[in-house]
């Protein structure tokens, strides 16, 4: 059995990364599904940030989102791992498939996957990470989305946080 996470079978080199984690008193598969499809606006931090990114902000349900805004679910290793990706030329463009993905077959500046990873740590406790990787193809993009991360990267975490208590009370409590 192959025990590759997914973000690394999809973009095991990058420039730039970020990582967060929590402890969830739930069972692994409880988690996940929380996590597959959680509400962003549950958080008002979360849908004040997106308005003023310029990010939509009616459809805030995960998979609505991820639709709205041009990324791609990649790839699911259910109950483990959930794989969003996007690439991007000029602007985002939609990845046609997970191979095209791995092998540049579009002359992207940036490719950029974000997962969600399940650790079970007991049948009824479970560690959820959210890790984003960016790798920038050219040295004009390096430059320029290192700018662009120095700038986003605090708002990017305090995002990721928001969005893991989010899934922890959603997996707590699935009748929310």
């Amino acid at each position: 059995m192959n025990n590759m996470r997914l973000i690394d079978k999809y973009l095991p080199g990058y420039t730039f990364y970020e990582y967060h984690d929590i402890v969830i008193n739930a069972p692994m598969e409880t988690v996940y599904n929380a996590a597959r499809n959680f509400d962003l606006s549950k958080s008002k931090f979360i849908k004040i940030l997106f308005k003023l990114r310029g990010l939509p902000t009616t459809r805030l349900k995960l998979q609505e989102f991820i639709t709205d805004i041009g990324f791609t679910n990649i790839e699911e290793n259910f109950p483990t791992e959930n794989l969003i990706g996007f690439w991007a030329r000029y602007k985002i463009a939609p990845i046609a498939s997970p191979d095209d993905f791995v092998n540049n077959r579009l002359p992207a500046r940036v490719k950029v996957v974000w997962n969600f990873y399940l650790t079970p740590l007991s049948p009824t406790q479970t560690k959820l990470s959210t890790e984003t990787r960016v790798l920038c193809l050219t040295l004009m993009s390096k430059i320029t989305f290192g700018l662009y991360w120095l700038i986003i990267k605090p708002f990017s975490s305090a995002t990721r946080k928001k969005m893991l208590e989010i899934i922890k009370k959603d997996a707590s409590d699935p009748l929310l």
